[in-house]
Protein backbone atom coordinates (compact mmCIF):
# COMPACT_ATOMS: atom_id res chain seq x y z
CA UNK A 1 0.00 0.00 0.00
CA UNK A 2 2.93 2.31 0.66
CA UNK A 3 5.16 1.30 -2.24
CA UNK A 4 2.86 1.17 -5.27
CA UNK A 5 2.01 4.91 -5.19
CA UNK A 6 5.76 5.62 -5.39
CA UNK A 7 6.11 3.91 -8.79
CA UNK A 8 7.01 6.43 -11.52
CA UNK A 9 4.30 7.33 -14.02
CA UNK A 10 4.09 7.72 -16.91
CA UNK A 11 7.19 5.84 -18.11
CA UNK A 12 8.65 6.14 -21.61
CA UNK A 13 11.61 3.73 -21.28
CA UNK A 14 10.06 0.69 -23.01
CA UNK A 15 11.58 -2.04 -20.82
CA UNK A 16 10.62 -0.29 -17.59
CA UNK A 17 7.11 0.55 -18.79
CA UNK A 18 6.47 -3.04 -19.88
CA UNK A 19 7.72 -4.59 -16.63
CA UNK A 20 5.72 -2.12 -14.53
CA UNK A 21 2.56 -2.80 -16.53
CA UNK A 22 2.97 -6.55 -16.02
CA UNK A 23 3.55 -6.03 -12.30
CA UNK A 24 0.36 -4.01 -11.90
CA UNK A 25 -1.74 -6.43 -13.94
CA UNK A 26 -0.60 -9.58 -12.15
CA UNK A 27 -3.27 -12.10 -11.19
CA UNK A 28 -1.41 -12.92 -7.98
CA UNK A 29 -3.39 -11.82 -4.89
CA UNK A 30 -1.74 -9.59 -2.32
CA UNK A 31 -1.02 -10.73 1.23
CA UNK A 32 -3.97 -8.65 2.45
CA UNK A 33 -6.51 -10.22 0.08
CA UNK A 34 -9.56 -11.77 1.72
CA UNK A 35 -11.82 -13.74 -0.56
CA UNK A 36 -12.66 -11.62 -3.58
CA UNK A 37 -11.55 -8.39 -1.93
CA UNK A 38 -7.95 -7.29 -2.52
CA UNK A 39 -7.06 -3.90 -1.02
CA UNK A 40 -4.20 -3.44 -3.52
CA UNK A 41 -6.42 -3.62 -6.61
CA UNK A 42 -7.69 0.00 -6.44
CA UNK A 43 -4.12 1.19 -5.85
CA UNK A 44 -2.88 -0.77 -8.84
CA UNK A 45 -5.73 0.54 -11.00
CA UNK A 46 -4.90 4.13 -10.04
CA UNK A 47 -1.25 3.68 -11.00
CA UNK A 48 -2.22 2.07 -14.33
CA UNK A 49 -4.40 5.11 -15.00
CA UNK A 50 -1.48 7.43 -14.24
CA UNK A 51 0.62 5.47 -16.74
CA UNK A 52 -2.07 5.94 -19.40
CA UNK A 53 -3.43 2.38 -19.43
CA UNK A 54 -7.00 3.56 -18.91
CA UNK A 55 -8.72 0.46 -20.28
CA UNK A 56 -6.56 -1.84 -18.17
CA UNK A 57 -7.24 0.32 -15.11
CA UNK A 58 -10.98 0.21 -15.77
CA UNK A 59 -10.93 -3.57 -16.21
CA UNK A 60 -8.96 -4.04 -13.01
CA UNK A 61 -11.27 -1.72 -11.12
CA UNK A 62 -14.36 -3.55 -12.33
CA UNK A 63 -12.90 -6.83 -11.12
CA UNK A 64 -13.00 -5.82 -7.47
CA UNK A 65 -16.09 -5.23 -5.33
CA UNK A 66 -14.22 -2.48 -3.47
CA UNK A 67 -14.14 -0.17 -6.44
CA UNK A 68 -17.77 -0.67 -7.40
CA UNK A 69 -18.59 -1.83 -10.93
CA UNK A 70 -19.22 0.80 -13.56
CA UNK A 71 -22.86 1.19 -14.55
CA UNK A 72 -23.31 -0.95 -17.72
CA UNK A 73 -25.01 1.83 -19.65
CA UNK A 74 -22.25 4.26 -18.65
CA UNK A 75 -19.60 1.84 -19.91
CA UNK A 76 -21.31 1.56 -23.30
CA UNK A 77 -21.82 5.32 -23.58
CA UNK A 78 -18.18 6.04 -22.72
CA UNK A 79 -17.02 3.67 -25.45
CA UNK A 80 -19.37 5.29 -27.98
CA UNK A 81 -18.14 8.78 -27.06
CA UNK A 82 -14.59 7.56 -27.61
CA UNK A 83 -15.63 6.42 -31.14
CA UNK A 84 -15.07 2.82 -30.10
CA UNK A 85 -18.17 1.11 -31.51
CA UNK A 86 -16.50 -2.29 -31.34
CA UNK A 87 -15.75 -1.88 -27.64
CA UNK A 88 -19.28 -0.63 -26.98
CA UNK A 89 -20.78 -3.65 -28.69
CA UNK A 90 -18.57 -6.00 -26.70
CA UNK A 91 -20.02 -4.40 -23.58
CA UNK A 92 -23.53 -4.87 -24.97
CA UNK A 93 -22.82 -8.54 -25.74
CA UNK A 94 -21.72 -9.07 -22.15
CA UNK A 95 -24.90 -7.52 -20.75
CA UNK A 96 -27.19 -9.48 -23.05
CA UNK A 97 -25.41 -12.73 -22.15
CA UNK A 98 -26.82 -12.38 -18.63
CA UNK A 99 -30.27 -13.32 -19.97
CA UNK A 100 -31.88 -10.52 -17.98
CA UNK A 101 -34.73 -8.41 -19.41
CA UNK A 102 -32.95 -5.55 -21.24
CA UNK A 103 -33.72 -1.92 -20.53
CA UNK A 104 -34.95 0.32 -23.32
CA UNK A 105 -31.42 1.64 -23.78
CA UNK A 106 -30.04 -1.85 -24.33
CA UNK A 107 -32.87 -2.75 -26.73
CA UNK A 108 -31.66 0.13 -28.84
CA UNK A 109 -28.00 -0.76 -28.27
CA UNK A 110 -28.55 -4.30 -29.58
CA UNK A 111 -30.07 -2.91 -32.79
CA UNK A 112 -27.18 -0.44 -33.13
CA UNK A 113 -24.64 -3.28 -32.86
CA UNK A 114 -26.55 -5.37 -35.39
CA UNK A 115 -26.35 -2.48 -37.83
CA UNK A 116 -22.63 -2.05 -37.18
CA UNK A 117 -22.15 -5.78 -37.88
CA UNK A 118 -24.23 -5.66 -41.10
CA UNK A 119 -26.88 -7.91 -39.55
CA UNK A 120 -29.63 -6.08 -41.40
CA UNK A 121 -32.54 -8.53 -40.99
CA UNK A 122 -32.28 -8.87 -37.19
CA UNK A 123 -31.90 -5.08 -36.96
CA UNK A 124 -35.07 -4.58 -39.03
CA UNK A 125 -36.98 -6.97 -36.78
CA UNK A 126 -35.76 -5.12 -33.70
CA UNK A 127 -36.82 -1.79 -35.19
CA UNK A 128 -40.29 -3.16 -35.93
CA UNK A 129 -40.62 -4.23 -32.31
CA UNK A 130 -39.55 -0.75 -31.15
CA UNK A 131 -42.13 0.85 -33.44
CA UNK A 132 -44.87 -1.42 -32.05
CA UNK A 133 -44.04 -0.27 -28.52
CA UNK A 134 -44.80 3.30 -29.60
CA UNK A 135 -42.61 4.64 -26.80
CA UNK A 136 -43.05 8.34 -25.98
CA UNK A 137 -39.31 8.58 -25.30
CA UNK A 138 -37.88 11.15 -27.73
CA UNK A 139 -34.45 9.49 -27.85
CA UNK A 140 -36.11 6.26 -29.00
CA UNK A 141 -38.13 8.05 -31.68
CA UNK A 142 -34.97 9.69 -33.00
CA UNK A 143 -33.15 6.38 -32.81
CA UNK A 144 -35.78 4.61 -34.96
CA UNK A 145 -35.41 7.25 -37.70
CA UNK A 146 -31.61 7.16 -37.63
CA UNK A 147 -31.39 3.39 -37.42
CA UNK A 148 -33.78 2.95 -40.37
CA UNK A 149 -31.50 5.19 -42.44
CA UNK A 150 -28.31 3.44 -41.29
CA UNK A 151 -29.88 0.01 -41.96
CA UNK A 152 -30.83 0.92 -45.51
CA UNK A 153 -34.60 0.87 -44.94
CA UNK A 154 -35.02 4.48 -46.01
CA UNK A 155 -33.04 7.26 -47.65
CA UNK A 156 -34.83 9.97 -45.74
CA UNK A 157 -32.37 11.92 -43.55
CA UNK A 158 -33.97 13.21 -40.33
CA UNK A 159 -34.06 16.99 -40.30
CA UNK A 160 -33.76 17.36 -36.56
CA UNK A 161 -32.54 15.13 -33.75
CA UNK A 162 -34.08 16.39 -30.55
CA UNK A 163 -32.36 13.91 -28.21
CA UNK A 164 -28.75 13.36 -29.31
CA UNK A 165 -27.74 10.78 -26.70
CA UNK A 166 -24.54 8.73 -27.31
CA UNK A 167 -26.33 6.01 -29.32
CA UNK A 168 -28.00 8.56 -31.60
CA UNK A 169 -24.79 10.55 -32.01
CA UNK A 170 -22.96 7.35 -33.01
CA UNK A 171 -25.66 6.64 -35.62
CA UNK A 172 -25.45 10.20 -36.94
CA UNK A 173 -21.72 9.71 -37.52
CA UNK A 174 -22.43 6.41 -39.23
CA UNK A 175 -24.81 7.97 -41.77
CA UNK A 176 -22.58 11.01 -42.34
CA UNK A 177 -24.67 13.58 -40.48
CA UNK A 178 -23.01 16.36 -38.56
CA UNK A 179 -23.11 15.10 -34.99
CA UNK A 180 -23.57 17.46 -32.04
CA UNK A 181 -22.19 16.84 -28.57
CA UNK A 182 -24.04 13.98 -26.94
CA UNK A 183 -26.51 14.76 -24.16
CA UNK A 184 -26.93 12.78 -20.99
CA UNK A 185 -23.26 11.93 -20.52
CA UNK A 186 -20.24 14.21 -20.39
CA UNK A 187 -17.96 13.58 -23.38
CA UNK A 188 -14.74 11.76 -22.64
CA UNK A 189 -12.00 14.32 -23.01
CA UNK A 190 -8.74 12.90 -24.36
CA UNK A 191 -6.29 14.04 -21.69
CA UNK A 192 -2.99 12.71 -20.40
CA UNK A 193 -1.03 9.81 -21.80
CA UNK A 194 -4.17 7.70 -22.16
CA UNK A 195 -5.90 10.47 -24.09
CA UNK A 196 -3.34 10.11 -26.88
CA UNK A 197 -4.73 6.64 -27.64
CA UNK A 198 -8.24 8.04 -28.07
CA UNK A 199 -6.99 10.73 -30.46
CA UNK A 200 -4.85 8.29 -32.45
CA UNK A 201 -7.84 6.00 -33.01
CA UNK A 202 -10.38 8.72 -33.77
CA UNK A 203 -10.92 8.51 -37.53
CA UNK A 204 -12.77 11.85 -37.51
CA UNK A 205 -9.61 13.77 -36.63
CA UNK A 206 -7.00 15.04 -39.12
CA UNK A 207 -4.41 12.38 -39.95
CA UNK A 208 -1.35 14.41 -38.81
CA UNK A 209 -3.01 14.94 -35.42
CA UNK A 210 -3.66 11.19 -35.13
CA UNK A 211 -0.07 10.39 -36.07
CA UNK A 212 1.34 12.77 -33.47
CA UNK A 213 -0.95 11.24 -30.86
CA UNK A 214 0.09 7.71 -31.88
CA UNK A 215 3.74 8.70 -31.47
CA UNK A 216 2.94 9.86 -27.94
CA UNK A 217 0.96 6.69 -27.22
CA UNK A 218 3.79 4.45 -28.43
CA UNK A 219 6.23 6.45 -26.32
CA UNK A 220 4.39 5.30 -23.20
CA UNK A 221 3.82 1.75 -24.42
CA UNK A 222 0.06 2.22 -24.89
CA UNK A 223 -0.16 0.93 -28.47
CA UNK A 224 1.87 -1.60 -30.47
CA UNK A 225 4.45 -0.27 -32.96
CA UNK A 226 2.39 -1.64 -35.84
CA UNK A 227 -0.39 0.84 -35.07
CA UNK A 228 1.92 3.82 -35.53
CA UNK A 229 3.55 2.32 -38.62
CA UNK A 230 0.10 1.87 -40.21
CA UNK A 231 -0.67 5.55 -39.62
CA UNK A 232 2.73 6.57 -41.01
CA UNK A 233 1.93 4.63 -44.19
CA UNK A 234 -1.41 6.46 -44.56
CA UNK A 235 0.31 9.86 -44.63
CA UNK A 236 0.88 11.48 -48.04
CA UNK A 237 4.18 10.40 -49.54
CA UNK A 238 6.77 13.10 -49.98
CA UNK A 239 10.27 13.74 -51.20
CA UNK A 240 12.14 13.46 -47.92
CA UNK A 241 15.72 12.75 -48.97
CA UNK A 242 17.61 10.82 -46.28
CA UNK A 243 20.77 12.65 -47.29
CA UNK A 244 19.27 16.04 -46.41
CA UNK A 245 16.66 15.03 -43.82
CA UNK A 246 18.97 15.81 -40.87
CA UNK A 247 18.95 19.47 -41.83
CA UNK A 248 15.20 19.62 -42.41
CA UNK A 249 12.68 20.86 -39.85
CA UNK A 250 11.39 17.94 -37.81
CA UNK A 251 7.69 17.28 -38.33
CA UNK A 252 5.10 14.52 -38.37
CA UNK A 253 5.20 14.61 -42.16
CA UNK A 254 8.98 14.16 -42.30
CA UNK A 255 8.92 11.28 -39.82
CA UNK A 256 6.21 9.54 -41.84
CA UNK A 257 8.06 10.06 -45.11
CA UNK A 258 11.28 8.62 -43.71
CA UNK A 259 9.42 5.58 -42.42
CA UNK A 260 7.76 5.12 -45.82
CA UNK A 261 11.16 5.36 -47.51
CA UNK A 262 12.60 2.74 -45.14
CA UNK A 263 9.58 0.46 -45.50
CA UNK A 264 9.29 0.69 -49.29
CA UNK A 265 12.97 1.13 -50.12
CA UNK A 266 14.02 -1.31 -52.81
CA UNK A 267 17.81 -1.48 -52.62
CA UNK A 268 19.29 -2.27 -49.19
CA UNK A 269 21.42 0.87 -49.29
CA UNK A 270 18.34 3.03 -49.93
CA UNK A 271 16.48 1.44 -47.03
CA UNK A 272 19.54 1.76 -44.76
CA UNK A 273 19.98 5.47 -45.47
CA UNK A 274 16.34 6.16 -44.61
CA UNK A 275 16.63 4.21 -41.36
CA UNK A 276 19.87 6.00 -40.48
CA UNK A 277 18.35 9.43 -41.11
CA UNK A 278 15.22 8.62 -39.09
CA UNK A 279 17.21 7.40 -36.10
CA UNK A 280 19.56 10.38 -36.15
CA UNK A 281 16.51 12.65 -36.02
CA UNK A 282 15.15 10.49 -33.20
CA UNK A 283 18.34 11.00 -31.16
CA UNK A 284 18.05 14.75 -31.70
CA UNK A 285 14.46 14.64 -30.39
CA UNK A 286 15.33 12.31 -27.52
CA UNK A 287 13.01 9.45 -28.50
CA UNK A 288 15.50 6.99 -29.99
CA UNK A 289 14.19 4.04 -27.96
CA UNK A 290 10.66 4.57 -29.25
CA UNK A 291 11.72 4.82 -32.89
CA UNK A 292 13.94 1.77 -32.43
CA UNK A 293 10.78 -0.28 -31.87
CA UNK A 294 9.65 0.72 -35.37
CA UNK A 295 12.89 0.36 -37.25
CA UNK A 296 14.36 -2.73 -35.57
CA UNK A 297 12.30 -5.15 -37.71
CA UNK A 298 13.23 -3.26 -40.90
CA UNK A 299 16.96 -3.32 -40.13
CA UNK A 300 16.84 -7.03 -39.36
CA UNK A 301 16.16 -7.76 -43.04
CA UNK A 302 19.25 -5.90 -44.31
CA UNK A 303 22.24 -8.20 -44.81
CA UNK A 304 25.55 -6.99 -43.30
CA UNK A 305 28.36 -6.41 -45.81
CA UNK A 306 31.46 -4.26 -46.19
CA UNK A 307 29.67 -2.31 -48.92
CA UNK A 308 27.15 -1.26 -46.28
CA UNK A 309 29.82 -0.06 -43.84
CA UNK A 310 28.25 3.43 -43.73
CA UNK A 311 25.24 1.86 -42.01
CA UNK A 312 27.12 -0.52 -39.69
CA UNK A 313 27.33 1.65 -36.54
CA UNK A 314 23.63 2.55 -36.71
CA UNK A 315 22.62 -1.02 -37.51
CA UNK A 316 24.72 -2.46 -34.67
CA UNK A 317 23.28 0.01 -32.14
CA UNK A 318 19.71 -0.60 -33.31
CA UNK A 319 20.02 -4.38 -33.25
CA UNK A 320 21.76 -4.41 -29.88
CA UNK A 321 19.08 -2.27 -28.23
CA UNK A 322 16.24 -4.33 -29.73
CA UNK A 323 17.72 -7.58 -28.44
CA UNK A 324 19.28 -8.94 -31.64
CA UNK A 325 22.80 -9.08 -30.23
CA UNK A 326 24.26 -11.73 -32.56
CA UNK A 327 23.31 -9.86 -35.71
CA UNK A 328 24.39 -6.56 -34.15
CA UNK A 329 27.78 -8.11 -33.41
CA UNK A 330 28.08 -9.31 -36.98
CA UNK A 331 27.42 -5.80 -38.26
CA UNK A 332 30.09 -4.46 -35.94
CA UNK A 333 32.65 -7.07 -36.95
CA UNK A 334 32.18 -6.54 -40.68
CA UNK A 335 33.53 -3.01 -40.36
CA UNK A 336 36.06 -3.53 -37.55
CA UNK A 337 38.89 -2.96 -40.03
CA UNK A 338 37.33 0.19 -41.46
CA UNK A 339 37.77 3.05 -38.96
CA UNK A 340 36.25 5.50 -41.45
CA UNK A 341 32.82 4.05 -40.70
CA UNK A 342 32.86 5.66 -37.24
CA UNK A 343 32.19 9.37 -37.08
CA UNK A 344 33.19 10.28 -33.52
CA UNK A 345 35.83 9.30 -30.96
CA UNK A 346 34.91 6.26 -28.90
CA UNK A 347 31.98 5.21 -31.10
CA UNK A 348 33.48 1.82 -31.95
CA UNK A 349 34.41 1.18 -28.29
CA UNK A 350 30.96 2.33 -27.19
CA UNK A 351 29.31 -0.16 -29.51
CA UNK A 352 31.62 -2.91 -28.26
CA UNK A 353 30.48 -2.05 -24.74
CA UNK A 354 26.82 -1.98 -25.76
CA UNK A 355 27.28 -5.40 -27.32
CA UNK A 356 28.65 -6.76 -24.04
CA UNK A 357 25.67 -5.32 -22.16
CA UNK A 358 23.36 -6.83 -24.79
CA UNK A 359 24.84 -10.28 -24.14
CA UNK A 360 27.83 -10.79 -26.43
CA UNK A 361 30.75 -12.64 -24.83
CA UNK A 362 34.00 -10.80 -24.16
CA UNK A 363 36.75 -10.07 -21.72
CA UNK A 364 38.76 -7.16 -20.38
CA UNK A 365 37.38 -3.79 -19.41
CA UNK A 366 35.07 -2.48 -22.17
CA UNK A 367 34.00 0.50 -20.04
CA UNK A 368 37.61 1.55 -19.55
CA UNK A 369 38.33 1.14 -23.26
CA UNK A 370 35.36 3.32 -24.13
CA UNK A 371 36.26 5.92 -21.47
CA UNK A 372 39.82 6.15 -22.76
CA UNK A 373 38.71 6.52 -26.37
CA UNK A 374 35.89 8.99 -25.74
CA UNK A 375 37.39 11.01 -22.86
CA UNK A 376 37.65 10.12 -19.18
CA UNK A 377 35.62 13.19 -18.17
CA UNK A 378 32.44 11.51 -19.39
CA UNK A 379 29.96 11.62 -16.47
CA UNK A 380 28.39 8.29 -17.45
CA UNK A 381 31.42 6.10 -16.71
CA UNK A 382 30.23 5.10 -13.23
CA UNK A 383 26.77 4.33 -14.56
CA UNK A 384 28.14 2.00 -17.23
CA UNK A 385 30.32 0.16 -14.71
CA UNK A 386 27.20 -0.26 -12.59
CA UNK A 387 25.30 -1.76 -15.52
CA UNK A 388 28.08 -4.30 -16.07
CA UNK A 389 28.10 -5.20 -12.37
CA UNK A 390 24.31 -5.49 -12.29
CA UNK A 391 24.51 -8.01 -15.12
CA UNK A 392 27.09 -10.02 -13.13
CA UNK A 393 29.96 -8.84 -15.34
CA UNK A 394 31.93 -6.73 -12.81
CA UNK A 395 35.17 -5.16 -14.01
CA UNK A 396 37.72 -2.91 -12.32
CA UNK A 397 38.78 0.22 -14.12
CA UNK A 398 42.41 1.04 -14.64
CA UNK A 399 41.41 4.28 -16.30
CA UNK A 400 39.31 6.26 -13.86
CA UNK A 401 41.03 5.88 -10.56
CA UNK A 402 40.39 2.19 -10.14
CA UNK A 403 36.61 2.50 -9.84
CA UNK A 404 35.21 -0.81 -8.65
CA UNK A 405 31.86 -1.67 -10.19
CA UNK A 406 30.34 -3.01 -7.00
CA UNK A 407 28.93 -0.05 -5.05
CA UNK A 408 28.72 -0.66 -1.32
CA UNK A 409 25.22 -1.45 -0.09
CA UNK A 410 24.73 0.28 3.26
CA UNK A 411 22.67 -1.58 5.88
CA UNK A 412 19.13 -0.22 6.06
CA UNK A 413 19.39 1.52 2.68
CA UNK A 414 16.87 1.22 -0.16
CA UNK A 415 19.33 -1.07 -1.94
CA UNK A 416 19.57 -3.32 1.13
CA UNK A 417 15.77 -3.45 1.36
CA UNK A 418 15.61 -4.48 -2.29
CA UNK A 419 18.24 -7.20 -1.89
CA UNK A 420 16.43 -8.57 1.17
CA UNK A 421 13.13 -8.75 -0.73
CA UNK A 422 14.74 -10.57 -3.65
CA UNK A 423 16.62 -12.96 -1.37
CA UNK A 424 13.37 -13.74 0.43
CA UNK A 425 11.70 -14.43 -2.93
CA UNK A 426 9.12 -11.72 -2.26
CA UNK A 427 8.82 -11.21 -5.99
CA UNK A 428 6.17 -8.49 -6.16
CA UNK A 429 7.84 -6.41 -3.46
CA UNK A 430 11.29 -6.81 -5.02
CA UNK A 431 10.13 -5.82 -8.51
CA UNK A 432 8.29 -2.82 -7.10
CA UNK A 433 11.36 -1.69 -5.17
CA UNK A 434 13.52 -2.21 -8.26
CA UNK A 435 11.25 -0.07 -10.44
CA UNK A 436 11.06 2.67 -7.81
CA UNK A 437 14.82 2.63 -7.36
CA UNK A 438 15.59 2.80 -11.10
CA UNK A 439 13.23 5.75 -11.36
CA UNK A 440 11.54 5.36 -14.74
CA UNK A 441 12.56 8.13 -17.13
CA UNK A 442 15.20 9.33 -14.63
CA UNK A 443 17.05 6.00 -14.84
CA UNK A 444 20.39 7.47 -15.90
CA UNK A 445 20.43 9.45 -12.62
CA UNK A 446 19.66 6.39 -10.44
CA UNK A 447 21.82 5.68 -7.39
CA UNK A 448 24.49 3.14 -8.52
CA UNK A 449 23.93 0.86 -5.51
CA UNK A 450 20.18 0.71 -6.18
CA UNK A 451 20.56 0.31 -9.96
CA UNK A 452 23.09 -2.51 -9.67
CA UNK A 453 21.05 -4.24 -6.97
CA UNK A 454 17.89 -3.90 -9.04
CA UNK A 455 19.42 -5.54 -12.11
CA UNK A 456 20.94 -8.39 -10.09
CA UNK A 457 17.71 -8.92 -8.15
CA UNK A 458 15.69 -9.21 -11.32
CA UNK A 459 18.10 -11.86 -12.57
CA UNK A 460 17.84 -13.73 -9.24
CA UNK A 461 14.05 -13.69 -9.60
CA UNK A 462 14.20 -15.30 -13.05
CA UNK A 463 13.80 -12.07 -15.02
CA UNK A 464 17.17 -11.98 -16.75
CA UNK A 465 15.70 -10.94 -20.10
CA UNK A 466 14.03 -7.95 -18.45
CA UNK A 467 17.20 -7.05 -16.56
CA UNK A 468 19.34 -7.12 -19.68
CA UNK A 469 16.79 -5.17 -21.72
CA UNK A 470 16.62 -2.49 -19.04
CA UNK A 471 20.43 -2.30 -18.95
CA UNK A 472 20.88 -1.91 -22.69
CA UNK A 473 18.15 0.75 -22.93
CA UNK A 474 19.75 2.73 -20.10
CA UNK A 475 23.12 2.35 -21.83
CA UNK A 476 21.71 3.90 -25.02
CA UNK A 477 20.16 6.72 -22.98
CA UNK A 478 23.62 7.25 -21.49
CA UNK A 479 25.07 7.83 -24.94
CA UNK A 480 26.33 4.53 -26.30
Amino acid sequence: MGLLPKLPAPVSVPALSELQRRLLLTNAPSAGAAGSVDPLVPVRADKLHQMGFNDAAMGLGQATPMSGPMDPQEAVEKALLANDASGACQQVDGIMARNEPPSLFFRRAVIFCQIMRKQNDPASLGLDLLRERNDPDQATKDFINLAALANGETKRVPKNIAAPDPLNVALMKTVGMQAPAATGTQPVMPVGAGGSVMIARDATRPLPERVAAAEQALKFGLIPPLELSDLYMQMPSGIADPATAIGMTDSVELRAQLYQAAFRGGAPAQKARAIGAALKKARQRGDYLVQALLYGPLARDIAPSREMSFFAPEAARLLFVTGQSDKGGYWLNTVAANPAAFSRPGEKEGLDLLGRIAGLPGSGDPVGAWAKASGTANPRVDLLYTLMAGLNQPVTSGVVGGFQAAPIIAPGSAAAELVAAASGKRKGEAITLALIGIGGDKAIAADPAILGSALRSLIDLGLEADSRRIAREIAVLAGL
